[in-house]
């Protein structure tokens, strides 16, 4: 499913324009990422829990190459999803 197939989606149930649905969508997933960029947990009760994991600073060497890389620490999105969404996919 595309974002703009989910927008098309909001507006069909909610009964609204599909610009005023495109803005509900925009908003919510600006603010899981503002709350991710701080570092918080966004749960979704039956859907799953977006979080971030700090990964260390660590040398890596390149294929073919002659001499190691140095990747910066980093935080990266990560998504536990819920008992509920696992149940609907299965």
């Amino acid at each position: 499913m595309k974002k703009s197939e989910l927008i098309n989606i909001v507006a069909q149930k909610l009964k609204v324009s599909r610009k005023t649905a495109a803005n509900f969508v925009d908003i919510f997933l600006e603010e899981i990422t503002k709350a991710l960029a701080r570092g918080e947990k966004v749960k979704l009760a039956g859907f799953g829990v977006f979080w971030t994991r700090l990964f260390r600073e660590k040398l890596v060497l390149p294929i073919g190459g002659q001499e190691k890389k140095k990747i910066a620490a980093r935080r990266m999105p990560r998504f536990t999803p819920g008992n509920k969404l696992k149940r609907s996919v299965r």
